[in-house]
């Protein structure tokens, strides 16, 4: 059986005209600091207009934990929460213009440019590749189909993007955790359910909401990249043991491991974080104790030089250790 990468709904070959109308108002208002009534009036009224045509199977993206996204056109998508029956009698008029809080993540795409009810619509980037397994092949496809899926589209996709893709989300992973939105409130990322970061065009793009936690900074860590990547195949199944395809999952964990020392990042800030730490180096058959390996880290941020200078030390070291450590398959 053929997996493909992407969901193959995503792509229609035609648009209707009610969606291009969608699309019309917003190219026209965007970059606004804020909307008129006029044009608050139109573009609901235009949302409601295409409602049929957006929530069908060939517009469906894709699902988190929360929510599902379907495809206005190329360059916009609405979110809604899943399980949710979006109408044009049930959406109303709640009209909330975006704020753009998170403008200065280059790679965020989650943050909504306009909400209308319980209805979302964000920038468009499909077709896109999830980390881990698609929740939509998750649901259908029996436990030998999603090892397979895993092991021969996952890990070689994502073990061949660039580093610099790699560098990029963990530098606006930085950036999140010096953004405060409130006494003892921080932003993180929701780390738990692997699809919420994607592959898109050999960039890796985060797509889902960013939650606020109380009382703990810079929880946006090298650890909750590596569960993101490496232990975790959807939102409620742990990886498979790669076996042969080791050097993949490897090569994941030391591109996301230099990108964290690149961008700065806390690598552990939890014992959570610790235990991913932990759980990546046995997926990896990496024969290293977390202590050490965090120790070298932190020495290479604490040397000063530039980032690219850094990363390359500790693209290195972690070369030596897979040298001194033969995956033996």
């Amino acid at each position: 059986m053929k997996i493909n990468y992407y969901n193959n709904v995503n792509t229609p070959r035609t648009f209707t005209g009610r969606s291009r109308e969608v699309e019309k108002v917003l190219d026209r208002v965007i970059g606004s600091p804020q909307i008129s009534e006029s044009d608050r009036v139109l573009l609901t009224a235009k949302v409601k207009a295409a409602l049929k045509d957006i929530f069908i199977k060939s517009r469906f993206i894709e699902e988190g934990s929360h929510n599902a996204v379907y495809k206005i056109t190329k360059k916009y998508a609405a979110r809604i929460p899943l399980g949710e029956h979006i109408t044009s009698e049930n959406i109303g008029d709640n009209f909330i213009w975006g704020k753009g809080i998170f403008k200065n993540l280059k790679n965020y795409y989650g943050e909504a440019i306009v909400q209308l009810g319980k209805l979302q619509i964000l920038k468009n980037i499909s077709p896109q590749i999830p980390a881990g397994i698609p929740e939509h092949l998750a649901q259908k496809l029996n436990e030998k189909k999603c090892r397979r899926y895993y092991l021969k589209r996952y890990l070689p996709k994502f073990a061949c993007l660039s580093q610099s893709s790699y560098n990029a989300l963990a530098v606006d992973m930085a950036k999140l955790n010096e953004m405060k939105f409130g006494p003892r409130s921080y932003g993180v990322f929701d780390s738990v359910n692997p699809n919420n970061i994607v592959a898109h065009e050999g960039s890796l793009m985060l797509v889902d909401e960013i939650y606020t936690l109380c009382d703990r900074s810079y929880s946006n860590t090298t650890a909750k990249l590596l569960n993101v990547f490496i232990n975790k195949a959807t939102k409620d199944f742990e990886a498979p043991d790669a076996g042969k395809y080791i050097k993949f999952v490897r090569k994941i964990f030391k591109k996301t491991v230099v990108a964290g020392v690149y961008a700065d990042l806390v690598h552990v800030n939890s014992k959570e974080d610790y235990r991913d730490l932990e759980t990546a180096l046995k997926k990896c058959h990496l024969n290293i104790d977390a202590p050490v390996l965090l120790d070298m880290l932190d020495n290479f941020s604490c040397i000063e030089c530039n980032p690219v200078k850094r990363a390359k030390m500790a693209d290195e070291y972690l070369s030596l250790i897979t040298f001194l450590n033969p995956s033996n398959i």
